[in-house]
């Protein structure tokens, strides 16, 4: 028996979970220069970075219990923290953030108050609105299917959106700037599309790594060096002396996305 040819123009649906966009920049990057830790002598860090009044309670060059005053540090991130951080349901996570890192582990950090966030943040709103017209663009809503051969039409979208990121003028004060700002690695995928007659229905999954630590952009940064919580930072995360460890941020979030065929876009 001779085996069927498959039609060439047939067109074939996406296989769905299917990845739609990744950035450049990797996922689980531990040689990124803002995960360095412990790197700095006392004189390089002084002489180069010169994070002066780096403490208005102690002197941790000079401090006798290396241990004691590292507490001391913490407990003055913690409460300067506050200025970022002072309103709305995120306004606790800086300070599980800075907790997570005082505990030195350097595992990943991942809290629903993160995937919440990113869930119902307005950054979330130019990708998604980019791949609903897409979709509706590129449906075949005659096969109703999604076809292979269209695929790229999807993340071309995606790659001229702009990508979720915490920088509004209400992130500075409810937590999001302090603790997350921008993100480092996003990969968007599609998990699921349902098409029924002229309207559709798909998941769209959004996993989104950050770092939590600074790198030397950070530190030399005129803005940064106004406030005494990063020149804190910065010295229990890369004074040798300390060398508390910087960590991953992790946050998911699976949206509803739907349109319909002769919906305006």
């Amino acid at each position: 028996m001779d085996t069927p040819v498959e039609n060439p123009r047939q067109a074939l649906p996406i296989r769905l979970p299917i990845r739609l966009f990744e950035t450049q920049k990797r996922m689980n990057d531990y040689k990124a220069e803002d995960m360095k830790f412990g790197d700095l002598t006392q004189f390089f860090l002084q002489e180069y970075y010169q994070p002066n009044n780096i403490s208005k309670n102690i002197n941790p060059f000079t401090h006798p219990n290396r241990d004691e005053s590292a507490r001391i540090l913490f407990d003055e991130f913690r409460q300067l923290s506050d200025t970022f951080s002072f309103i709305g349901p995120y306004k606790g996570l800086i300070r599980s953030l800075i907790d997570h890192m005082q505990h030195n582990t350097g595992k990943k950090f991942t809290d629903k108050l993160m995937d919440d966030a990113l869930a119902g943040h307005s950054s979330m709103d130019d990708s998604l609105n980019k791949i609903n017209k897409a979709m509706i663009k590129l449906i075949d809503w005659d096969a109703r299917i999604y076809s292979q051969q269209d695929f790229y039409g999807l993340e071309d979208a995606i790659r001229k959106s702009v990508l979720p990121k915490f920088n509004e003028k209400l992130d500075r004060i409810n937590g999001l700037t302090i603790s997350i700002h921008d993100t480092w690695s996003t990969h968007i995928t599609l998990n699921s599309l349902e098409i029924t007659g002229d309207r559709y229905k798909a998941k769209v999954h959004y996993r989104i790594q950050d770092h939590f630590g600074l790198d030397d952009n950070d530190i030399n940064d005129w803005l940064y060096k106004q406030f005494r919580i990063f020149r804190i930072w910065f010295t229990l995360q890369r004074w040798e002396g300390y060398g508390f460890k910087p960590f991953i941020t992790e946050m998911n979030a699976t949206m509803a996305v739907e349109g319909g065929r002769f919906d305006k876009i």
